[in-house]
């Protein structure tokens, strides 16, 4: 193959990177060369400078092998539109582990965490409405005017973590034992699930007020959860995001 500079140049910081030996490849005899218009480079003048990218074989099964790292080079070199897809591809990937995806994701984390307020507000901070017509097992009985009182405890947000993942706070770190930097199940969720956190929190507060019983308001928002999670979840990149971290977590 014909060859320049910038092709020896990739050969030889490929190989520095990736090459275990302690004696890298030498490939100084080819800068000599590089300027000359009748060079070119063969594969066998690769393997024998050391080179272990690539490697010809042959016979009736043989042929030209190269590292992945290697292919998509020699594609870029040899199509532009194949160069201009594979730094559209960098640029999606860089957006959705370091870039937007990972801002959406805490800013989706900060949500919920204030949304978690809702649910646990003290009674007297709230203007709670009259109680409804009598339709829960727990509905409290008094003239319209009496404050409603109740207790709120981690009970509701587990609630919400049950019709999210299945499993209480208690549940995940017996069956995940989390390390201490991340010691919840939001620590490992993503932004649309946070999304559909902060919306479920929001919903059990207003099922609270209302004086539904801790089995309706679960049943309510196990309901809701996969309605809301599929509203925030649109795109196939957030889904494939969704399905990839589910894998990995391994719930």
């Amino acid at each position: 193959m014909d060859a320049d500079l910038g092709q020896d140049q990739f050969f030889q910081a490929w190989e520095l990177r990736n090459c275990s030996d302690s004696k890298p490849p030498d490939f100084g005899g080819f800068k000599n060369r590089a300027g000359e218009n009748t060079f070119t480079l063969s594969v066998q003048d690769l393997v024998d400078a050391g080179a272990t990218g690539i490697y010809a074989r042959r016979g009736r099964y043989g042929g030209t092998f190269a590292h992945i790292d290697w292919s998509i080079h020699f594609a870029n070199w040899l199509s532009p539109e194949f160069y201009v897809l594979t730094i559209e591809a960098f640029r999606k990937w860089n957006d959705l582990v370091a870039g937007r995806e990972h801002l959406q994701l805490r800013f989706a984390r900060e949500l919920a965490a204030k949304s978690y307020g809702f649910i646990t507000q003290a009674n007297q901070d709230r203007a709670i409405p009259s109680p409804p017509p009598a339709m829960t097992d727990i509905a409290i009985p008094g003239d319209r005017t009496t404050l409603i009182k109740r207790k709120l405890s981690q009970m509701h947000a587990d609630i919400v973590n049950l019709a999210m993942w299945k499993m209480t706070a208690k549940e995940f770190r017996i069956k995940f034992d989390p390390p201490p930097d991340r010691p919840t199940m939001r620590d490992f969720a993503t932004a649309p699930e946070l999304e559909t956190i902060s919306a479920l929190q929001i919903m059990l507060r207003q099922l609270q007020e209302q004086q539904y019983s801790n089995s309706e308001m679960l049943d309510y928002l196990t309901i809701k959860a996969p309605e809301i999670l599929a509203h925030y979840c649109k795109t196939e990149e957030q889904q494939y995001l969704l399905d990839r971290t589910r894998d990995k977590r391994g719930w």
